[in-house]
């Protein structure tokens, strides 16, 4: 079901800005009676995996919660927040494209009108809610509500309740079992067992962030602190958030612009994945993982102060303080659940500068986007950066045997050249398969650790004649400069190689890949290479969180022979190519000959 709508129908589109609008001319007519004060509010935003709305209360209204309830079980109960738009500061999530300028949110059914106006006399308090786990405790028959006050909040498009389409395993009475054993609703919306009483998780998590703040330490010379809700809750509660799901801490950088704190944390993230921890770089974090339980992880932040001397935080703060490098007095070490944890000397300040002076109030409701008031968008990763990161984890943790299905194809021409020069080589699996068939191998690329296992890997199968070069083709002359080297020392013709590279890099990159290969190829030079198509992009992925970039098989073919002046000798899309698992990509393969001038 969209996570947009929630699968409303058309005519129910129709009606919600009805509904809201019959909300709102209840708002401007409602006055507080000399009593408890009359509270008015709606849920606005409706999805699979989460609910936002909003309350208007009278201004200086003492905070009351607004609580989440599956049938008889109240799951969860969250503080609204003052002053939300609910049109926020949206960042790209780190799992899904490159990160963009802060962009206003405007999702949902009702999103409400421009600058998140709520036409109301009172004061507009916001809330959410993340609730993807929660629908396989229910049956078709059973009510998901949102109080305050006790009262239901009408629901845009739905009326006081939701209901699912579907029936889900379980009940609102094996729910209820759960809560009653200590498990909550996460901030991802997921029910699990809480954060104060998982001391396996605990133990895991501390046992990470000691490992990740030695190597920080000794290799950079930061401190890494407790950030986010893993400080929070150190603050305001004296260990874990119990809704929390991640350990967070962070460092910060010595650096001033935002550009070299983000380079800084690729140098951290080899540093710990050389360390034999797992790491995956986000656009504005970067998780790290314990090689043996990859669902245990911890995210680090970079911050760091810029040339105004202002705190900058590429994931982003939700208060509206100034935090300076004066304010800044170092760290100090504080008893946490399973072991000491560093945090801000000023911790209570830092705090209030990432969440706001409302931060002793319990949201387990809170989102980012909705509540992001600033971001530093200049200290977010690449996609080169993080396909850097990316490759180097996987060649850390994978390694193949034997040659891949396109190398038996090349290597069966009987016009195969004697020398190969393999780009994007990573852990060298083709380059030694050709060297063991006895060819002369070159195999590129920009990977360090990739080099290290395929250099390795070389010397073990005593392959004399591979080798190995760190070459980052998207920097100016490199690869130029490599080619022209092992063609001068090439007796014959030249292959040139590219397997799984070109659909993992930039547009602009290949452009100079080709260009490079098309200045220094010779008449009777082969090319040959495979790539995703544009026809793959929607298919699911096995290795999916990295950077991919699909494209048209027949425009590769005509800018090969047309604008670099090669002829296609075989060429041929379609899945059946390299099936891996359960994954078959539509890929496209070409062979082609470097034409006489």
């Amino acid at each position: 079901m969209p996570d947009r709508d929630a699968g409303l129908t058309g005519e129910v589109r129709r009606r919600a800005g009805a509904v809201a609008r019959r909300v709102r001319t209840r708002l401007r007519e409602a006055r507080p009676n000399t009593g408890a004060p009359q509270v008015l509010g709606v849920v606005e935003r409706v999805g699979r995996k989460q609910l936002a709305g909003w309350i208007s209360v009278p201004a200086g209204t003492p905070p009351t919660p607004v609580t989440l309830h599956v049938g008889h079980v109240q799951l969860s109960s969250t503080y609204p927040t003052a002053g939300g738009s609910m049109d926020g500061m949206a960042v790209s999530w780190s799992d899904e494209g490159r990160a963009e300028d802060q962009v206003p949110v405007k999702r949902g059914v009702a999103a409400g009108p421009r600058e998140g106006r709520r036409n109301s006399p009172d004061e507009i308090r916001t809330f959410s809610f993340q609730i993807q786990g929660v629908w396989a405790f229910m049956q078709r028959r059973h009510q998901l509500t949102v109080r305050h006050l006790d009262q239901a909040l009408p629901i845009v498009g739905h009326g006081t309740y939701l209901s699912p389409r579907s029936n889900g395993d379980l009940t609102p009475e094996d729910l209820a079992e759960r809560v009653a054993d200590g498990h909550v609703l996460t901030q991802f919306g997921h029910i699990t067992l809480s954060k104060k009483v998982d001391t396996e998780w605990q133990a895991a998590m501390m046992g990470l962030y000691r490992r990740t703040a030695e190597v920080v330490g000794e290799r950079f010379g930061h401190d890494v602190f407790a950030m986010y809700g893993t400080l929070l809750g150190a603050v305001r509660e004296g260990g874990y958030i119990g809704h929390d799901a991640d350990f967070d801490c962070a460092y910060v950088s010595g650096h001033t612009t935002g550009p070299e704190a983000a380079a800084e944390l690729v140098e951290i993230a080899l540093a710990l994945l050389e360390a034999g921890l797992h790491v995956d770089l986000r656009h504005r974090m970067l998780h790290i993982h314990d090689p043996d339980q990859r669902r245990l992880r911890i995210d680090l932040f970079h911050l760091f102060f810029d040339d105004d001397e202002r705190l900058r935080c590429p994931w982003g703060v939700a208060g509206t303080s100034t935090l300076t490098r004066g304010d800044w007095t170092g760290t100090k070490a504080v008893d946490f659940p399973g072991g000491r944890v560093l945090v801000p000397a000023n911790a209570e300040q830092m705090v209030e500068h990432v969440y706001g002076d409302d931060w002793r109030l319990p949201k387990p409701g809170f989102n980012w986007t909705l509540s992001r008031t600033d971001v530093a968008d200049d200290a977010t990763l690449s996609d080169a950066q993080r396909s850097r990161v990316y490759w180097a984890a996987f060649y850390a943790r994978n390694s193949f045997a034997d040659g891949s299905t396109f190398f038996d194809l090349v290597s069966a021409r009987p016009d195969l050249p004697g020398t190969v020069v393999d780009i994007g080589c990573g852990d060298g699996r083709d380059s030694r398969a050709f060297g063991a068939a006895g060819r002369r191998v070159v195999g590129l690329d920009q990977s360090v650790v990739a080099i290290d296992h395929a250099t390795h890997g070389a010397t073990e199968a005593g392959l004399e004649r591979v080798a190995f070069v760190v070459c980052d083709v998207a920097v100016p002359g490199a690869l130029e400069a490599s080619l022209e080297e092992v063609i001068a020392g090439a007796e014959g013709p030249v292959a040139f190689y590219l397997r799984f590279f070109l659909h993992a890099v930039h547009e602009q990159v290949q452009d100079v890949v080709l260009d490079a290969i098309a200045s220094t190829a010779r008449p009777g030079d082969l090319f040959a290479a495979e790539f995703r198509t544009d026809k793959d992009e929607a298919n699911a992925k096995i290795h999916g969180n990295h950077y991919r970039r699909f494209q048209s098989a027949e425009t590769f073919r005509s800018s090969l022979e047309e604008r670099h002046g090669f002829e296609v000798l075989y060429d041929i899309e379609g899945t059946g190519l390299s099936p891996y698992r359960n994954e078959d990509p539509v890929l496209y393969r070409v062979i082609a000959r470097r034409g006489s001038a």
